[in-house]
């Protein structure tokens, strides 16, 4: 059974930080709802957690039932599924808080098995993360959702290429096989606005096209 955890209140030294939005942003506290049948996993995403200053508190929950619960109880911003959570009960959570909690951003967490970018996009989440990925990794990862950009990587590679939230957004639908006016759609963009942001991405990749794109990008573990 899962069960909700104590408050964390970290103090957030933003002399610390070298690299990142404005201390204000840094530093706006959020609550972290973690679903997973897993005690262990729940465990070991609370031990990351623990250690984040942007995170105001961690609640865990063992299935899609008590996270609904759990949500409407305490409101979080945050929330980590598991992909497996009861066969397809974890994608089926996803959509739930998507329709039904728009505000809140769900991250998907997959164990051995794959979660394709366009399927995890499609049940609402703004990220794809492996179980299996380094500490320090699923921690960079999920500061950078709690900032506002969406991660989708499959695998731990170091990486020059620095793009902005809004490039990584595009980049994700591009990869999914969505054209310019359908990612302007989904975005709630222009046409022009997404064409620059992809001749930016390109650039940026070393690529021109969007095919090149899709392949520098998974190389670089930036999607699934």
């Amino acid at each position: 059974m899962g069960e909700v955890l104590p408050q964390i209140r970290p103090r957030c030294d933003v002399s610390a930080v070298l690299v990142g939005p404005a201390p204000e942003d840094r530093c706006r506290l959020q609550r972290v709802l973690c679903v997973d049948e897993n005690e262990l996993v729940q465990a070991g995403l609370r031990a990351i957690l623990s250690d984040e200053a942007w995170v105001a508190s961690c609640l865990v929950a063992a299935s899609a039932k008590m996270a609904w619960h759990v949500a409407q109880r305490h409101h979080p911003q945050l929330v980590l599924v598991s992909a497996s959570l009861g066969g397809k009960s974890g994608l089926e959570l996803c959509r739930t808080f998507k329709e039904h909690m728009s505000h809140v951003r769900v991250v998907m967490m997959s164990g051995e098995g794959r979660l394709s970018a366009s399927m995890a996009l499609q049940h609402g989440a703004v990220a794809s993360l492996s179980k299996h990925m380094p500490r320090a990794i699923i921690a960079a990862a999920l500061r950078r959702v709690a900032e506002g950009a969406r991660v989708f990587p499959i695998d731990v590679k170091p990486s020059a290429v620095q793009l902005s939230p809004r490039e990584l957004d595009i980049l994700q639908h591009v990869a999914a096989g969505l054209s310019n006016p359908e990612v302007a759609a989904s975005l709630n963009l222009s046409r022009h606005t997404v064409k620059q942001h992809t001749s930016a991405v390109y650039r940026k990749l070393g690529v021109r096209n969007r095919a090149q794109a899709a392949s520098r990008a998974q190389e670089l573990g930036l999607l699934v």
